[in-house]
């Protein structure tokens, strides 16, 4: 069993927006689709059920039209501030499917109009899956930046 102590997957990031639409872009199905998928792939759809003990799933298609499944449960929803969730790979990529790592998502406001987002993604058994969440966050950020202003 995995603890809160075990490595995770820490990245930080300053956006310029408010905290509200980084909460938005987070939990809205309707933004998800423009940015919640790493590199070339797509979502091509996304539900929420926004309320702690509510589901999300996303499905995504990478450019090899393999289908990428992600799903989970809301621990916590604060908007503007802290999301807590599950998340659980399902697709063709045997290093990701099937564990369920934790995702916490922090919000908190700068200066000029920016926020920082903090994203730590737990639970990750494995220091070779870390490295692949490690790589791909990033390039769902850089989607993420432009849909803000």
């Amino acid at each position: 069993m995995m603890t809160d102590t075990e490595p995770a997957v820490v990245l930080v990031r300053t956006f310029r927006a408010t905290c509200d639409k980084l909460y938005q872009a987070w939990t809205d199905p309707v933004m998800i689709q423009r940015w919640l998928a790493p590199g070339p792939n797509v979502v091509e759809q996304a539900e929420t059920d926004l309320r702690v003990g509510g589901r999300f799933r996303l499905q995504t298609r990478g450019p090899d039209g393999a289908e990428h499944r992600i799903s989970g449960c809301y621990r916590e929803l604060e908007p503007a501030r802290r999301i807590v969730q599950t998340w659980i790979y399902d697709g063709p990529l045997d290093l990701l499917r099937g564990e369920e790592t934790l995702l916490q998502i922090e919000f908190t406001p700068r200066d000029n109009g920016t926020s920082d987002m903090r994203l730590t993604h737990k639970r990750i058994a494995r220091a070779d899956i870390r490295e692949a969440y490690r790589e791909d966050w990033p390039s769902c950020f850089d989607k993420l930046a432009p849909l803000l202003h």
